[in-house]
């Protein structure tokens, strides 16, 4: 999987916003708002992976959370994601 789009991610002071970039302004309009962990998953899905390579990504920068709570927010995510047709599934 992969997002279709490329997109920048730029923190603005704790906020994160994605913005399509080159080609894909003309394709994309608009721009996401999120959070650092929506931000971070995003950062992986720029490059083809595997939801478990991203699940694994997350454990190992925010080892304070449980597998459950990674994988309900992975999920969601991703579901989103493919529902708006931000990611090549």
């Amino acid at each position: 999987m992969k997002l279709r789009y490329e997109l920048t991610i730029m923190d603005m002071g704790g906020e994160f916003a994605a913005v399509p970039v080159g080609e894909d302004a003309a394709k994309f309009h608009g721009m996401l708002k999120m959070n650092a962990v929506t931000a971070d998953i995003l950062g992986q899905l720029k490059e083809e992976t595997t939801p478990e390579k991203v699940h694994a990504y997350l454990k190992e920068k925010y080892p304070e959370s449980t597998d459950d709570e990674i994988g309900h927010t992975l999920v969601g995510l991703l579901n989103q994601l493919v529902r708006e047709g931000l990611l090549i599934p």
